[in-house]
């Protein structure tokens, strides 16, 4: 198989990304349904059984579900996030004790971890969800073809510490969430937008757009080839804003860079590495 990356879901409503090498395959976040998984997998001819481990971020349920706890426990497929994560959904989600209880809750200490022929290097975001917010960045296959895959969701702004998890990253996934005038405009309560727009909020189109041209400027030319805009609000961003915010990653380098915007409901795009 050519590895690749490819959004299952993005939005408010559940998010799962798929990072596929040549021998494995996990999920950044799982949360949506076991059975829109299962559809969004057969997009890419892969089933269930094909998972091996989920990735989580943080513990907001829009990327950790109770269906995806079920699905992990029946498939004994391994969680990993941090300690105080873990004990907040242990508490607080419908069957995650059990996957605590199976060993399947495992704790993400802060050295690389490996599963199959990935690297996972996980690195703090800030947002405001308990326990602590986690973007990964994913080195897939062997040293002399290694792909690198760097994630990040959900996050108010981009700390100066975080760019270099992303520098000379091949594909990168980054949150797009909102187009601050849509966001002011909107019928949400002010303290709502206020949290939003706040530094543990989450990025807006134009956050987006001057954190990638900081990651390709910093990165050796052509390195980043794919970008993949992540979480955009259903309410307060479209697609072509976020993607007419990137415009200028198109017309600054001489090496292209393919740019496209998940969607909630839609598998897809898929980048390969």
């Amino acid at each position: 198989m050519t590895a690749f990356v490819c959004s299952l879901a993005s939005g408010s409503l559940g998010n799962a990304l798929l990072v596929a090498s040549a021998k494995t395959r996990v999920l950044v976040d799982m949360g949506i349904s076991r059975r829109r998984t299962k559809l969004a997998l057969a997009e890419v001819n892969l089933a269930l059984e094909d998972v091996q481990a989920v990735l989580l971020t943080h513990t907001h349920h829009d990327h950790f579900s109770a269906s995806a706890a079920t699905f992990c426990r029946l498939y004994r497929v391994p969680v990993y996030s941090t300690s105080d994560n873990i004990a907040h959904l242990a508490y607080e989600l419908k069957g995650f004790s059990d996957l605590v209880a199976a060993g399947l809750a495992r704790p993400i200490d802060g050295r690389p971890l490996t599963i199959g022929d990935i690297t996972v290097e996980a690195f703090p975001v800030p947002h405001d969800s308990a326990g602590r917010c986690l973007g990964f960045r994913l080195s897939l296959g062997g040293r002399r073809a290694r792909r690198v895959v760097s994630v990040a969701t959900d996050l108010g702004h981009v700390p100066a510490g975080s760019l270099g998890h992303f520098v000379n990253a091949d594909a990168v996934v980054l949150e797009s969430n909102h187009d601050p005038e849509m966001l002011r405009a909107s019928s949400r309560p002010l303290e709502l937008i206020e949290r939003i727009l706040g530094p543990d909020g989450h990025l807006s189109n134009d956050d987006a757009a001057a954190a990638l041209a900081e990651i390709v400027g910093r990165s050796r030319p052509g390195k980043v080839s794919g970008v993949i805009l992540a979480h955009l609000s259903r309410d307060c961003n479209r697609p072509h804003l976020a993607l007419a915010a990137q415009a200028h990653l198109a017309h600054n380098h001489s090496h292209p860079i393919r740019i496209s915007a998940a969607t909630q409901y839609e598998a897809g795009p898929v980048v390969g590495l």
